[in-house]
């Protein structure tokens, strides 16, 4: 059975890892801006971004945002994403993890 969606629509290994990681920034976003019980425009404006591309953020437009952007986001909201590497951790050398940003 597969156990992502993306696996489905692409056999690109690139491909499947960006949408995958696209979709987990996407899903942290949505639940950061739940929980601070915004709405879409309150939202776009702490975002820095319209209220049409956070309407499309809240449809699951995916699509229409980079990776890029959706970091920005996130660092606007008051994260950031933060890589450890350990070369000698050969299952998983690399762990990115979501963390409060200090202000």
């Amino acid at each position: 059975m597969t156990q992502n969606l993306f696996e489905l629509f692409t056999d690109d290994p690139v491909e499947y890892n960006l949408q995958h990681l696209k979709t987990q920034l996407f899903m942290v976003l949505i639940t950061l801006i739940r929980q601070k019980s915004w709405n879409q425009a309150t939202a776009a404006q702490h975002l820095n971004v319209t209220t049409p591309r956070m309407s499309n953020l809240f449809k699951g437009h995916l699509d229409k945002f980079s990776i890029d952007a959706l970091l920005q986001m996130l660092v606007r909201i008051g994260y950031k994403l933060d890589a450890d590497f350990d070369p000698e951790n050969k299952a998983q050398p690399l762990v990115m993890n979501l963390k409060k940003a200090m202000l």
